[in-house]
């Protein structure tokens, strides 16, 4: 099974790789893929490490952290390719709090 994921992430990088266009999307897909790799094997040692020491709750925090980051990684990814608007955290609390200060004073105030 772990042999299975590394071969699809390096068929994904040998095929970037056969591309031999160096653009930005193409050395982010290739960051993504390596950064991929990196979490994979985290996950295999720290799974290991899991089951020779079953009672290290260090361990199970990594993975269940990391399967939380994998999770929004994807939902923002899967956000990108259904073509969905683009915000950012900034942007809404920036619109949040010019939406706040605009506000007359008088609705603050009990009639």
């Amino acid at each position: 099974m772990a042999a299975g994921g590394l071969a699809f992430i390096a068929a994904a990088l040998l095929s970037l790789i056969r591309l031999r266009q160096v653009r930005w999307g193409t050395v982010r897909d290739a960051l993504f893929l390596v950064g991929l790799a990196v979490l994979f094997v985290i996950q295999l040692v720290q799974g290991a490490e899991v089951v020779a020491h079953p009672d290290n709750p260090g361990a199970v925090n990594t993975i269940a952290i990391l399967v939380i980051v994998c999770f929004l990684i994807g939902v923002g990814r899967s956000w990108e390719l259904i073509g969905g608007p683009s915000f950012g955290i900034t942007h809404e609390v920036t619109e949040l709090v010019r939406s706040h200060e605009s506000e007359p004073a008088d609705q603050d105030k009990p009639a």
